[in-house]
């Protein structure tokens, strides 16, 4: 648990340091609108061999909806819980863990919705000027929530073979959501990169309060 730990605020250092590589970095005006983006000769050569793609634009929003469905299951069975158990104290320690694990991505996106690190390589269609893209939110929602969901399932389902199935399927979705991201073209190579930073330090400290859960128990 303490190494895991150890590994989860390095990685969120990690995180920190690599914000301040991309905006010291090569920064240049490649980005519409004269947008600034750090390590431009790696963003721009990126983002100039795949362009905006529709098909995977809306393949990873739809994949993006299905991250919010499944972390709103782990919501409900929480609400349920503390609605039919009446004490916060009486609901599962896991189910608890999980939601924080969730706060605590809602606030880095509500931060970076406040603090703008990059803009979009493109304008979407019907908007005037790109919109903030660091770190990617389909990057961080699906490694957060999908991971998180695969973790999850592996440690408490009594069903082990049913288990590694959905944990598969939830792993494969974050992976597709992540590639597709980059293929969309509606991010920087580098808002890629710091979602999966951020997300590693998320995940691994969620299964380091997951471990601390088992070793009560025990």
């Amino acid at each position: 648990m303490k190494k895991k730990m150890i590994i989860a605020a390095a990685l969120a250092v990690l995180f920190v340091l690599f914000i301040i590589l991309v905006k010291t970095v090569d920064v240049a005006a490649i980005g519409p609108n004269g947008t600034e983006v750090g390590f431009s000769w790696l963003n721009g050569a990126v983002s100039g061999a795949f362009g905006y793609n529709g098909f995977f634009y809306k393949l990873t929003q739809i994949l993006g909806y299905l991250s919010i469905v499944i972390g709103l299951v782990f919501a409900e069975e929480g609400i349920e819980q503390l609605i039919r158990r009446k004490s916060l104290k009486a609901v599962d320690r896991e189910i608890i863990v999980t939601g924080i694990l969730y706060v605590l991505t809602a606030i880095v996106y509500l931060f970076f919705e406040v603090v703008k690190v990059n803009y979009r390589p493109v304008i979407m269609p019907g908007d005037t000027a790109p919109e903030a893209s660091f770190p990617s939110s389909h990057t961080v929602l699906a490694c957060v929530i999908l991971v998180g969901a695969a973790i999850f399932v592996l440690r408490y389902l009594a069903n082990k073979k049913l288990a590694r199935i959905l944990a598969a399927a939830f792993v494969s979705t974050a992976a597709i959501t992540v590639i597709g991201r980059v293929l969309a073209g509606v991010h920087w190579f580098t808002d890629i990169i710091g979602g999966l930073i951020v997300s590693a330090a998320l995940i691994v400290g969620y299964a380091a309060a997951l471990d601390r859960v088992d070793s009560r128990k025990k």
